[in-house]
């Protein structure tokens, strides 16, 4: 996976061909333009690295002098008039300076071009291998990228921010190690950097290094306590620590400060869900849908559902309910289907046998070989004794292959209850040779034991 660097990745590293190394670059900024100390040594040998880059010839520096104007004022021209002047016997110099403010107008595919041709020419140019290399990053090319800025270390040109961007490099890849040592020699150079140590965080997260990770992003909360991410990430490492309730601190944390949005509303539901706190959970669920409405309907409708399953009948009812306000015009006929089918299991739950049968025959119709829901029907007339009903439609639910065991079941549960053991037997007997389960074979012994009792 690639991608553009974001700025705050880019901050230090942008300070484009002047920061990268400790000499300035043609590129950085008009104020280095300015500045009579950059002019002489942008004119003259480039100062300490004089050995490893080009030299430039008399006419030349007659071109840089004509150029420094135009760099200022009108950047487009200065690249014109390179352009016009850059031939195959030119210093590498020319092309490097074209290829700076070409990085700078955003040009990345030309900026790497003229990179590629100083280098070249001169093939130890230091600075233009670290150029490059953030022309790669800038253009998602984060292979050549690496190449180009390890490239530059083997030429000597430890730098903090070469280090960065190369650790951000292998972050993205997921070069999880790599990158870690990266950026931890990044910090090297510049210790109180908050983008290296956001780095090493994050790479400590993926490699499940959770202590840690919970160490430094509290080391990051301290210093920024107003930083989303850094709560977020911090609630990350609590999780894989196994502190889902330090996590929801942290989550909750965040929603008071009036940003957290559906997915960490949902995950908070999550977290107290787990611990049992059905009734936070809910209202993080339902928080979750009013943050956002238009979010995918499975995951509202699979809290419904673990709520109902936790017993939380009342609690998946209301959730329910803002399902059908905010999404039934809108569902596909499968989540149609699975609404209808949570309904009817709740309202079975609370007693609501109206909205339940009419919920579960609304299934029917729409799928007459939905077994489940006539599994259910089944059940509902059982208790309702309607008992030719509910052997009715026992019997269709068998008739239809996967749901065969479970109908069979259901309906031998039903059939004790009427203290009809021997048939009972006979259903859980012919469910075992199908699918054989070690808790249905102990309850067949039971029910087994019972026929012989009041067998006549």
């Amino acid at each position: 996976m690639t991608r553009i660097l974001p700025l705050t990745l880019l901050a230090g590293a942008w300070l484009a061909v002047a920061s990268l190394t400790a000499q300035p670059t043609p590129a950085a900024s008009a104020q280095f333009w300015s500045d009579p100390a950059f002019v002489a040594r942008f004119l003259g040998s480039y100062g300490v690295l004089s050995e490893r880059e080009p030299k430039i010839t008399a006419e030349e520096q007659k071109l840089f002098t004509a150029l420094i104007p135009l760099v200022r004022t009108d950047k487009p021209s200065a690249v014109a008039l390179l352009q016009r002047s850059i031939v195959a016997e030119s210093s590498a110099a020319l092309d490097f300076t074209l290829a700076n403010l070409q990085l700078e107008l955003g040009n990345f595919d030309a900026a790497v071009a003229a990179y590629s041709a100083a280098i070249r020419k001169f093939p130890d140019f230091l600075r233009a291998h670290k150029n490059v290399g953030l022309a790669y990053v800038q253009k998602g090319k984060l292979d050549e990228a690496i190449t180009a800025y390890t490239r530059a270390l083997e030429l000597g040109g430890e730098d903090g921010n070469v280090y960065g961007v190369l650790g951000y490099c292998h972050l993205v890849k997921e070069n999880y190690f790599s990158a870690e040592a990266a950026y931890r020699k990044a910090l090297l150079f510049a210790p109180a950097s908050l983008d290296w140590k956001l780095g090493i965080a994050r790479c400590l997260l993926a490699q499940q290094e959770y202590h840690q990770a919970a160490s430094l992003f509290e080391e990051l909360i301290q210093q920024h306590p107003d930083n989303v991410d850094y709560w977020l990430h911090q609630a990350n490492a609590f999780l894989g620590r196994g502190e889902p309730l330090r996590a929801a601190r942290n989550y909750e944390i965040v929603r008071r400060m009036g940003k957290a949005d559906a997915r960490v509303l949902n995950n908070l539901g999550d977290i107290y869900l787990s611990q049992d706190l059905l009734d936070l959970a809910s209202e993080s669920y339902l928080a979750s849908l009013t943050t956002d409405p238009r979010q995918d309907i499975a995951r509202p409708l699979r809290q419904a559902e673990m709520l109902s399953g936790r017993g939380a009948q009342e609690l998946a009812n209301g959730l329910l309910d803002r399902i059908q306000s905010d999404y039934r015009e809108n569902m596909s006929d499968e989540n149609k289907l699975r609404f209808t089918r949570q309904r009817a299991k709740v309202a079975m739950a609370l007693n609501q046998d109206q909205l339940a049968v009419a919920s579960l025959e609304e299934l029917i119709r729409q799928d007459p070989l939905d077994g489940e829901a006539l599994i259910l029907l089944g059940g509902f007339y059982g208790r309702n004794h309607e008992g030719e009903k509910a052997e009715l439609f026992f019997e269709r639910a068998a008739q239809i292959k996967q749901h065969e065991v479970n109908a069979l079941i259901e309906h031998a549960k039903y059939l004790v209850g009427q203290s009809q053991y021997d048939k009972a037997a006979r259903l859980l007997q012919q469910a075992q040779a199908i699918r054989p389960r070690e808790n249905v074979a102990r309850y067949l012994d039971q029910v087994e034991r019972l026929a012989r009792v009041y067998r006549p």
